[in-house]
């Protein structure tokens, strides 16, 4: 993969994503289908639990940021699944050959904007794997407790009292973690790192334009045409998931900043809700931050083409 390679690997290893023709098709298929399976009942047992808990105020807040947060995975894997074919024309517009530099200044603008998204990529993934180690290893930390408890709250129809039955639960909930981790951030940051991409042609444009290269103005115009399609596909890829991204985040933010005045500082329960907060801060700031990078380099590019 050529484009955000991070990315795509990882959900490609996560089964959600095959661009080529692939070998071993119905293995794939069945992996995927195992993947959609294990993320899904994990988040029915947590909205499960949550409507059984609804009297009870201190579950029901512990309950519902995890909850909110898988349940907006959800949707985004959904979104994701349905509009590949989208995506795909969307991967191939970027593959245009005007969308590609042909000098070195060229090919120094777009390394650029790689090199602070592959930053970007690195440190936001890392905090995500932080924040779910911390949240799936709890009971290991309780050394308080004469029993470990499952580290998140979820029903099960069955008696975890048996051994074998609680840890094919707390595999479940750790395989639950990581791969809610994994595909989070990177459909996260697969938006982000389009609208990045896209600041990158949009800089690319400005530079044939107000530089005296090769490039004839049909060339140019041609460009902006091209960006232009990029950008309405990525909102039609991207709208359906921020807005109840962000009302979900909304609720998640409010209900941990409930229960962290809660829990003695320096705990390990508080180090948790922190680190999970950060993630959550995280995520909105890139959201915003990458739009508000994209609405700059629009005006940018505006101001460069009426002069």
């Amino acid at each position: 993969m050529d484009i955000l390679p991070l990315n795509f690997r990882i959900l490609r290893y996560c089964g959600i994503w095959y661009e080529l023709p692939e070998h071993l098709w119905l293995v794939k298929i069945v992996y995927k289908i195992f993947v959609v399976v294990v993320i899904f009942s994990f988040t029915l047992s947590e909205l499960i639990e949550l409507a059984l808990t609804y009297d009870d105020l201190q579950n029901l807040t512990e309950c519902l940021f995890l909850t909110l947060t898988f349940l907006a995975l959800c949707f985004k894997m959904i979104n994701f699944m349905c509009r590949q074919e989208s995506l795909k024309a969307l991967l191939n517009t970027f593959r245009d050959e005007i969308c590609q530099p042909k000098t070195l200044e060229e090919k120094d603008i777009i390394e650029k904007n790689r090199s602070m998204l592959r930053l970007f990529c690195i440190s936001y993934f890392s905090l995500g794997i932080l924040s779910g180690s911390t949240l799936v290893f709890v009971p290991f930390a309780s050394f308080k407790s004469s029993k470990i408890e499952l580290p998140i709250k979820t029903y099960q129809p069955y008696d975890v009292e048996d051994f074998v039955l609680f840890s094919l639960t707390y595999f479940h909930q750790i395989l639950s973690m990581y791969l809610g981790v994994l595909i989070n951030v990177s459909l996260d940051m697969l938006v982000c790192g389009f609208i990045f991409l896209t600041c990158g042609q949009l800089d690319l444009c400005y530079y044939r334009i107000v530089s005296s290269n090769m490039y004839t103005m049909n060339n140019n115009i041609r460009h902006h045409a091209v960006t232009k399609d990029i950008v309405k596909k990525m909102q039609s890829f991207s709208i359906v998931v921020v807005v109840p991204l962000f009302i979900f985040s909304l609720i998640t933010l409010c209900t941990s900043l409930f229960l962290m005045p809660e829990k003695e500082i320096m705990s390990f329960e508080f180090i948790t809700l922190f680190i999970y907060l950060t993630c959550m801060l995280t995520q909105i700031f890139l959201y915003c931050w990458f739009g508000n990078e994209l609405q700059l380099k629009v005006r940018k590019f505006a101001i460069a083409r009426n002069n």
